[in-house]
């Protein structure tokens, strides 16, 4: 038998890295997980050994990353000492890869290594949605995201038609291409950093160890609050939501709300609130923004029970976001973090990990922000809304905090104007330069509008190539979402001289992680459309396309929203009430 062949796959969430491991190992794995990441097999007289590593998920560079995640990739590598000999890139033939998908995945497979290039290769899945020459036009366009990658991988890469995994021939053809990788690295392979590796399987250790006593204090104390006295189940709860723009908070919201199997007769009042900026500092928020949060509380006939701090639990949290969370909470007064809980997001994306594992890992930004709650945080799964177990406890854990607490009373007004200046000095020392609010808010408010006009655009394109490839509209049912303007619009002010590198630099963060979000969104509706062939489902495909135009539609609605409560800030608080049986 020759010499065991090591591959690792990378790959985004959804790329296909689980269905390529069972097309070459004639396996049925069903999905993507932490489970069985390693997975062996024989082939051709030849042990094959292939890793799956964790995928990513909208992110948007590695900054966002979380440090679970990272650790997580180098820990999946140590699985297949001394290490591989190739790693396997995995993407979709049928998605677009964009100048963001480019950069990240270059500094992601950097991590390994900067040597690690000559040992990679590039499948694409879906290979069966795309002709063959228009998968190769993708890769030769000059200039493009795509090209590039191809060319740092040596003009290496492999179609796949996952859908047919009897069809050897493009395993054989896979496996030529890797031996061939093998003989031009003289028969080794990839080294990994053995000191790096050590290092982060001690880190690990003693994150496991901090998680587990981290669980066991949290459970201690809801204990002894349930043993001190009765918890008094209460009958309405009224719950705010707060966190920066895109972090999961209406989909917390609907999860909540949700009452297809929920019975506990409680009414349930949920006001989500308009998001702040992720990277700017509160100052620069719109008017509309601290006037809705503020609304929250004093405007309310009764204040809520709960505030529900909405972060995505996939994402990095450092100085940045602990700093800009603090001061966005700050114009509610310093009683307000004792009426607080962290709810972190996208639970699903962490498989065999704990949250409590993520908070230690993610360090010293995070686990105070979790300290300044009095370690109260809850971890919901968005994709899992059938999933009442999960809301029946959170409300139990707001029933306990309110037991626990006096009345929610919370002063808007103190060190309002003092706290502005402090933050005001914080972000001209931040960014090197004096500001000028009025200015940065009138450019901030231009440029939001350009780049909804941008999204705009992407989205009307995608939909119009994804219903071009599917052929079903033969009555010819144009999509009135999202509209055309006949209006001109400004100038990007990202390309005027007019404001600072700094700020247009935040911007630009800000603008990429939005756009990469929705965008990811659409394709994925847009891509169940496609996937939809057999003509004797286009009832099916039309109920897709009504699904999509409802959500660009909501998209579109939620554009003129923001302009107009930037241009008029007189309401902004988003309400939901309903009473759960």
């Amino acid at each position: 038998m020759e010499e065991e062949l090591r591959a690792v796959v990378i790959g985004k969430h959804h790329s296909g890295k689980t269905s390529v491991i069972n097309t070459i190992l004639e396996t049925r794995t069903e999905a993507e997980g932490d489970e069985d990441v390693k997975r062996e097999g024989i082939i051709d007289d030849r042990r094959v050994s292939l890793v799956e590593t964790p995928g990513w998920w909208k992110t948007f560079n590695l900054s966002d990353l979380s440090n679970l995640s990272k650790q997580q990739l180098v820990r999946m590598i140590s699985m297949i000492s001394p290490g591989p000999h190739v790693v396997l890139i995995v993407i979709q033939a049928d998605s677009a890869f964009t100048e963001n998908d480019g950069r990240f995945l270059e500094d992601y497979v950097e991590m390994l290594g900067p040597n690690v290039w000559t040992h990679t290769l590039v499948i694409f899945t879906r290979g069966d949605l795309m002709k063959p020459e228009d998968i190769e036009q993708n890769i030769q366009k000059d200039g493009s995201a795509l090209k590039r990658l191809i060319e740092k991988c040596e003009n290496k890469y492999q179609v796949f038609n996952n859908s047919n995994h009897y069809d050897r021939t493009q395993v054989k053809e896979l496996f030529k291409k890797i031996k061939g990788i093998v003989r031009k690295n003289n028969g080794k392979h990839f080294d990994i950093d053995l000191k790096k590796v050590k290092e982060v399987n001690e880190q690990w250790e003693e994150i496991q160890t901090r998680a587990n006593s981290r669980k066991s204090r949290v459970q201690e104390k809801r204990s002894k609050v349930q043993e001190k006295a009765y918890v008094r189940r209460l009958e309405e709860i009224r719950i705010v939501l707060l966190g920066w723009v895109h972090c999961g908070k209406s989909s917390a919201g609907n999860t909540i709300l949700n009452q297809d199997t929920f019975a506990t007769g409680r009414k349930i009042t949920v006001l989500d609130t308009p998001g702040w900026w992720k990277y700017f500092a509160s100052e620069l928020n719109p008017d509309f923004i601290r006037s809705a949060i503020i609304g929250c509380v004093s405007s309310c006939e009764k204040p809520p029970h709960a505030i529900l701090l909405v972060i995505p639990a996939d994402t990095a949290f450092q100085e940045e976001q602990k700093r800009i969370t603090e001061q966005n909470m700050s114009i509610l007064g310093d009683d307000i973090w004792r009426h607080t809980i962290v709810l972190f997001t996208w639970g699903d994306r962490f498989k065999n990990i704990s949250i409590e594992q993520h908070i230690e890992s993610e360090g010293e930004a995070l686990q105070w922000l979790i300290e300044k709650c009095r370690n109260r945080y809850h971890l919901f799964d968005n994709t899992d809304k059938n999933n009442r177990d999960q809301v029946t406890e959170l409300l139990q854990k707001i029933d306990e905090m309110v037991e626990e607490n006096c009345l929610f009373h919370v002063n808007t007004q103190k060190n309002c104007d003092s706290e502005t200046s402090h933050q005001r000095n914080d972000t001209e020392e931040d960014l090197n330069i004096p500001i000028r609010l009025k200015d940065v808010c009138n450019f901030l408010e231009v440029a939001f509008k350009i780049k909804a006009e941008e999204i705009r655009k992407k989205i009307q394109n995608l939909y119009e190539q994804i219903m071009e490839d599917c052929l079903i509209l033969e009555d010819s049912r144009s999509m009135n979402f999202p509209p055309d303007y006949d209006d001109k619009p400004p100038d990007d002010p990202l390309q005027q001289d007019s404001m600072s590198e700094p700020i247009k630099t935040l911007l630009e963060r800000e603008f990429i992680r939005w756009e990469t979000i929705i965008i990811d969104g659409v394709r994925e509706s847009l891509q169940d459309i496609k996937s939809l062939i057999d003509l004797s489902q286009a009832e099916k495909r039309q109920q897709s396309v009504d699904a999509v135009e409802r959500w660009l539609q909501n998209y579109n609605q939620y554009v003129e929203h923001t302009i107009d409560k930037i241009q008029d800030p007189e309401s902004g608080i988003r309400s939901k009430r309903r009473k759960i049986y």
